[in-house]
């Protein structure tokens, strides 16, 4: 019994669902499948059940196309023949087939020339004999295949003594080399495995390269050089530290203050000294001698509490009490102390007043004997009663004089280490300007530990805490670009290019003009992204007559990323420009 032949292709993405309804379909009765290599939907065993039973419920015959040792395993399971190529007679699988099978997938022909030879020389040879389509479908071997046509609707010997015999000869490895109606041996594909592997990967690793060779790879490097000139710039500009009192066509530049502080605990000497002894007391008489006609309208001396008596030695005593001498002018005859009379207005007479002191220092030089000399006090005479109990305690005091130099010598040490920090710092910003002539350090605060005035003990150092504030201002630099642009007329198809290292001369104050001065490269307006708008895609031929076409570019030079490379890519990303600046 013969029947025509379905072949199904199995695709790498269908599933058993795919594969049943396909054997369902198929309009011949035997129905060769067809899987691709390294397929996995026919490696279950559960899946190749069902192929089977698919098979006898639609009453078709299915015939597995593969040598794989795993799929061939599995029909021997599901009782399914086997055919290793299409022109191979199926086989239902033993255990022996598939040993050799995995045996055969270890042999690789070593002289696939040979045999594609003989195959040709067999069919030139069978031409002639005229024996090609001579025999009948009866003819050949007994349960040997009709053709070996590919062609779908071939006749394959499929019978039931076809499958036995074949199982039988398996199992006596009696398999040889078949061949077809007309005698012509048919070469197994199985000996192009090893060309067939080493032509797929090496079509791979073209694609690949070609893939990335003209894909990838391709970028550019556009270099344009443009022919400046340069210009000197010379302004009396004002400054302002409010932003909306900025006027650039008046010349006045919004400036910023910039802060840097620093922080400085440092210990240092006391080297004060003040005596800690008792103050001197005592009492001073402050007397005034007139006569009436002197002073016809009285007088009168106030002495308050807290007046400093000043002794000829040059110590001090401050009055711990107030008091005054006063004469109203009337009643001569008793203006004297004690009420005493005087005989007329031209004899003299004394009025005094005592008032307590205490020296305005501890030591024992501030005791006086009575009597000692004292300088006037609003023209009345001043002597003293004993001035004593001063006594002298000299001790290490925190003074203000060692604060002083202490903070002076923290400014001093870390001045030009403060002012670089702080400067490095702004010049990170390449979008301000520094006015350096406005640079200035201020010690904000600073404290002492303990404070001053207060003793210090042996081996006790103090400590002095200065904070130091450092400030400059500062201009943006497309404020200066814009001043210049205004001062200098550039034109519309101009612009600055560079700027110098600008400076402000006859700088004295921020409330003070100064002259802005520095050098400045003017050139045609030429950006990146103009250039790369105008090339992408484009022969480097062309791109280098175009860029060399515009006003003011003096050279053009285009590096592609590889020798193949022709054009410019489209990708934006794969273009790098370079510009460069030439001064006339």
């Amino acid at each position: 019994m013969y029947m025509n032949k379905e072949v199904i292709y199995l695709e790498p993405e269908d599933d058993i669902t795919d594969i049943l309804t396909k054997l369902q379909q198929a309009e011949q009765k035997l129905v060769a499948l067809v899987p691709p290599k390294k397929a996995t939907m026919l490696r279950s065993a559960v899946n190749m059940k069902l192929v089977a039973r698919t098979a006898k419920e639609c009453d078709k015959v299915a015939v597995i196309v593969t040598a794989d040792p795993a799929i061939v395993k599995m029909a021997m399971t599901a009782q399914i023949p086997i055919a290793k190529t299409l022109q191979s007679r199926p086989v239902v699988p033993t255990k022996e087939d598939i040993d050799k099978t995995m045996a055969e997938e270890q042999v690789i022909d070593e002289d696939l020339a040979d045999a594609s030879a003989a195959a040709e020389l067999d069919e030139l040879k069978s031409d002639k004999n005229g024996k090609n389509g001579a025999k009948t479908p009866g003819e050949g071997t007994k349960g040997a295949p009709e053709t070996t046509s590919k062609k779908d609707g071939e006749i394959i010997n499929l019978d039931e003594e076809t499958l036995e015999n074949g199982s039988k000869d398996a199992k006596k490895g009696k398999n040889k080399d078949k061949k077809d109606k007309n005698g012509k041996k048919v070469p197994s594909f199985e000996k192009y495995r090893k060309w067939i592997i080493i032509g797929s990967v090496a079509a791979v690793l073209l694609i690949a390269v070609g893939v990335w060779a003209f894909v990838f790879a391709p970028a550019a490097k556009i270099t344009v050089a443009m022919s400046t000139s340069s210009d000197n710039f010379s302004e009396e500009v004002k400054f302002a530290t409010e932003e909306n009192a900025e006027n650039l066509d008046e010349g006045t530049l919004y400036v910023e203050k910039q802060t840097f502080e620093q922080r400085y605990d440092v210990e240092f000497t006391a080297t004060g000294q003040e005596d800690r002894g008792e103050h001197a007391k005592g009492n001073v008489i402050v007397s005034r001698t007139f006569t009436a006609n002197e002073y016809p309208n009285g007088f009168g001396i106030d002495i308050p509490a807290g007046t400093e008596f000043v002794a000829n030695n040059g110590k001090i005593y401050k009055a711990t009490a107030g008091g005054s001498i006063a004469w109203d002018g009337d009643n001569y005859k008793k203006v004297c102390d004690g009420g005493k009379d005087i005989s007329s207005k031209s004899s003299p007479c004394t009025k005094s007043v005592t008032i307590p002191v205490e020296a305005a220092g501890s030591g024992a030089d501030f005791n006086l004997d009575k009597g000692a000399t004292w300088n006037s006090y609003q023209g009345a005479n001043v002597t003293n009663e004993a001035i004593s109990g001063g006594t002298t305690n000299n001790v290490t005091v925190v003074s203000l004089q060692d604060v002083h130099n202490a903070r002076d010598k923290i400014a001093e040490e870390h001045a030009e280490e403060n002012k670089t920090k702080f400067m490095d710092q702004l010049k990170k910003d390449k979008e301000f300007v520094i006015i350096e002539p406005s640079y200035a350090a201020d010690i904000s605060d600073t404290t002492s530990k303990p404070e001053v005035g207060t003793e210090v003990s042996d081996g006790t150092k103090p400590t002095v805490s200065v904070k130091i504030s450092y400030t400059v201002y500062t201009v943006k630099k497309s404020q200066l670009e814009q001043l210049m642009e205004k001062k200098m007329s550039v034109g519309d198809d101009q612009k600055i290019y560079s700027i110098g290292e600008p400076y402000f001369d006859r700088f004295t104050s921020i409330e003070e003009p100064a002259r802005l001065k520095t050098t400045v490269k003017i050139g045609p307006t030429v950006t990146e992204e103009t250039i790369i708008e105008r090339t992408k895609g484009k022969k480097i031929g062309e791109v280098n007559s175009l860029l060399r076409s515009i006003n003011g570019v003096s050279s053009v030079n285009v590096s592609p990323s590889y020798f193949w490379v022709r054009s410019v890519p489209n990708d934006p990303s794969r273009i790098e420009v370079d510009l460069t600046v030439e001064d006339k």
